[in-house]
C-alpha cells in the first residue's frame, strides 16, 4: 500500500466525518422524512458508518493479501457511489427548496441498491 495508500485511507477517513457529519442532521433528516426516504437514508447512513470502521482498520496497513486489497478498494469505490448518492438527495432537497416546495425526487432513484451493495460488501 505504500506512502500513497497511507495518505489517500487518512483522506477517505477525513471524508468520511465530514460527510456523515453534515449529511445526517437537520435539514437532510427532515426533507428524507418527508419524500418518505428516512428509512432508506438511515441504512445507507448505518451502512457507511460499516464501511467507514473496516476502511478506518485497514488504514495505514499494508495489506498483501491480493483480494483483500482488491475487496477494500471496491468497497472505497461503493462508497464513493454512497457518497454520489448523498450529494444527489442534498441537490435535490436544495432544489425542492429553491422552487418552492414541488417534489423533484426521480422516481427512478435507486438508494436501495446502493445499499445493498454496501451490504453485501460490510456483511
Amino acid at each position: 500500500m505504500g506512502l500513497v495508500g497511507t495518505v489517500v485511507d487518512a483522506a477517505i477517513g477525513w471524508m468520511v466525518q465530514g460527510i456523515l457529519g453534515s449529511f445526517f442532521t437537520g435539514q437532510m433528516q427532515v426533507w428524507s422524512h418527508e419524500v418518505g426516504l428516512a428509512k432508506d437514508v438511515e441504512m445507507l447512513e448505518s451502512e457507511m458508518k460499516s464501511v467507514q470502521m473496516v476502511l478506518a482498520a485497514a488504514e495505514g496497513r499494508r495489506i498483501d493479501n491480493k483480494p483483500l486489497s482488491d475487496s477494500l478498494d471496491e468497497l472505497k469505490e461503493l462508497f464513493y457511489d454512497a457518497e454520489d448518492v448523498m450529494d444527489e438527495l442534498d441537490y435535490y432537497r436544495l432544489q425542492q427548496q429553491i422552487e418552492g416546495g414541488a417534489s423533484l425526487f426521480p422516481s427512478c432513484f435507486l438508494i436501495s441498491e446502493i445499499n445493498s451493495s454496501l451490504s453485501l460488501s460490510t456483511g
